[in-house]
């Protein structure tokens, strides 16, 4: 990759070439300096004097017309009411809504987007703390209630079943069948009826 000459050396190589009248392959030898850049520095020294030898930084990159920059605040305003929305997705819908419209490449508009000092980031929702969940203390501070529904018995019908647990000792209080009896009158063998 080339490497930038210094405005000393430029202006050596211009007027040596000015003065001696050197040509373009003696000052390339003399200085290190491949021949284009030799023949393209003294060619600036001649239109333009010493000023033509300060690099031109304006005129890197590629120029902006009126029509990318319509392009990329639109580009800009969408991605403000759309955060979660990419660039290329926007773009897309760009272009089908306002096809006269000169876009650039989509990674173009990623690097402004994200060199613009302007852009405003919402800060994420804070949600209410929650107070931890109360553990009980004691035995029959806290029940639970579990219901098995639809379970297909021996006959072919459904039962439910329903178990009341404490939670602190996870002993099981109650069990009780639905519909009643029904242990009783399918046939399965059970010690004794639930009153309950």
């Amino acid at each position: 990759m080339g490497q930038a000459i210094s405005i000393q050396l430029k202006l050596r190589i211009a007027r040596e070439r000015q003065s001696e009248g050197t040509s373009y392959v003696e000052l390339q030898k003399r200085h290190g300096v491949s021949y284009n850049s030799v023949r393209s520095i003294c060619a600036a020294y001649e239109s333009k004097g010493e000023a033509g030898l300060v690099p031109n930084y304006s005129a890197c990159g590629r120029p902006l017309t009126p029509g990318s920059e319509k392009g990329y605040r639109l580009v800009r305003l969408i991605k403000h009411f759309h955060p979660d929305w990419g660039v290329p997705y926007i773009t897309t819908r760009i272009r089908e809504r306002y096809p006269e419209l000169k876009l650039l490449s989509d990674r173009q508009y990623q690097r402004r987007l994200k060199a613009d000092p302007s852009r405003v980031v919402v800060p994420a929702p804070k949600l209410p703390k929650q107070p931890p969940a109360r553990k009980p203390r004691q035995v029959h501070d806290e029940w639970q209630v579990d219901a098995k529904e639809r379970i297909a018995l021996a006959d072919g019908s459904e039962g439910c079943y329903l178990n009341v647990t404490d939670t602190k000792s996870n002993a099981m209080l109650k069990a009780k069948a639905f519909p009643p009896g029904a242990y009783l009158h399918g046939g399965h063998a059970t010690s004794q009826t639930d009153p309950a």
